[in-house]
């Protein structure tokens, strides 16, 4: 206790930044959550900090170009800087190079951050670098409860490493293999939120739908989420990134008997080639996938789909890709994104043949971001219209100028009058117009 007094004297500030994914983000959040019951202060990115945490992200050359950005601006503002995260991971040295970092931890050490901090607090040393040499266990980062790092929604990491070897991705070497968090550890960590009053967890890991393959006693992602519905206080459950294999089955029929599963659903499809797909070593072709998208759609009647892209990849031609533009118009997802594909040393598709120019590529991205502004316009208009006559529930998440902004079941953005204590509350709004890429309405104001 002696040590916490002290640094709470100190007023120890803390500034954590994540690049990357959700899985990423939910760890930040956690160590925050952690470094909050020490005592710590966490501060804002616009904020000089005692100590700056980069938890950084590789799963592109740009991602890595920023996370070495990021370490240098943290530096100038900061005494301290500790580095972790998957570039951390996969270029140790890289990010040891860089004049000012006092420490470089490894994914599986991201519990030692919170340590580091406390030996500078108290002006010790910390060893420069920190790593394990298996990934053996999921691993233990701290686990969110409500203090410091509780917002509207809140992700629940339970899953981390992939089994999967696509050609172009480098995950797997820096997240090892599948490890899933325990059952008996996601749900008391989602009834200490919902007793916090958050009322939406999202679900979240390097491949969701893994979870469980490395227990090998049948208990998976439909099991925990079941057990998770059953928890007082917890309105919505949704779920990040979902290869479309892990569809197939009676698997969306299931999920959509849940009534806490939201219709939302965000695909790691990568191409709508069959070509290109089985170059990047996926599990599945385009007619699988558009099969599993059919099924999702037949299970829940009224759902929305979103996506994940990889346009220029080495030996797609200009009729492979507008095969993958044609997918992508027939499947309707409310949101594509897009991204040039990134050559990662140590991943097959580096010194695949025929490699696609970097112009083309990005010129790929601008096609595929256009058609997916015209489509999500199209589907917004139709919501709309379907939905005028009838409520519709808004997570309310964020609040401006009088007017709060959150998302809808089908995750569709929605602005609506109110006042900044609804904040993390599901309001009942009827819509009137869309534009800009989300929707307005009118809260029914027979609310609190």
């Amino acid at each position: 206790m002696a040590k916490v007094a002290f640094m709470s004297e100190k007023n120890f500030s803390i500034c954590i930044h994540t690049l990357g994914c959700r899985a990423n983000q939910y760890e930040s959040d956690a160590i925050a959550a952690a470094l909050c019951a020490e005592g710590f202060r966490i501060v804002t990115a616009n904020e000089r900090a005692d100590v700056s945490i980069i938890n950084t992200c590789t799963v592109t050359a740009e991602s890595d170009r920023k996370s070495r950005q990021l370490i240098r601006r943290c530096r100038a503002v900061s005494d301290h800087v500790i580095v972790t995260g998957c570039f951390a991971e996969i270029s140790p040295d890289a990010a040891k190079s860089i004049d000012g970092v006092d420490a470089v931890i490894g994914n599986k050490n991201k519990s030692s951050v919170i340590d580091a901090v406390k030996r500078f607090a108290e002006g010790s040393a910390y060893r420069r670098d920190d790593f394990s040499e298996d990934f053996e266990s999921f691993e233990e980062c701290g686990a969110l409860s409500g203090g410091c790092a509780v917002r509207a929604r809140a992700y629940v990491k339970i899953v981390d490493g992939c089994d999967n070897r696509c050609a172009y991705c480098i995950i797997p070497k820096a997240r090892g293999p599948v490890r899933s968090k325990s059952p008996e550890d996601v749900i008391s960590e989602v009834e200490a939120l919902a007793s916090s009053g958050v009322c939406e967890v999202i679900l979240t890991g390097i491949e969701t739908a893994s979870y469980g393959r490395d227990f090998g006693n049948g208990y998976g992602l439909y099991e925990l989420l079941h057990d998770i519905s059953l928890i007082d206080g917890i309105k919505r459950i949704g779920m990040g990134s979902l290869d479309p294999s892990s569809m197939r089955g009676d698997f969306p029929k299931r999920l959509s008997a849940l009534p806490n599963v939201l219709p939302h659903f965000h695909i790691s499809l990568q191409s709508g080639s069959s070509e290109i797909l089985a170059a990047m070593r996926r599990r599945y072709n385009a007619s699988q996938a558009k099969a599993l998208i059919e099924n999702i759609r037949s299970a829940y009647g009224e759902v929305t789909l979103s996506c994940d892209i990889i346009a220029g990849f080495p030996g797609e031609s200009d009729k492979l890709f507008s095969e993958t533009a044609e997918f992508l118009r027939e499947a309707r997802f409310l949101h594509i994104h897009a991204f040039p594909f990134s050559p990662r040393e140590g991943t097959e598709a580096v010194s695949m043949p025929d490699q696609v120019p970097v112009e083309v590529r990005r010129e790929r991205v601008r096609i595929l971001s256009s058609l997916d502004e015209k489509i999500r316009s199209e589907i917004l208009s139709d919501y709309v219209m379907r939905h005028r006559l009838k409520e519709v529930n808004v997570l309310a998440e964020k609040f401006a100028d009088g007017k709060l902004t959150g998302h809808t079941e089908h995750f569709i953005e929605t602005s609506f009058e109110g006042s900044e204590n609804l904040i993390g509350k599901i309001c009942r709004v009827t819509l009137s117009e869309t534009d800009a890429g989300k929707c307005f309405g009118v809260r029914i104001a027979d609310q609190p």
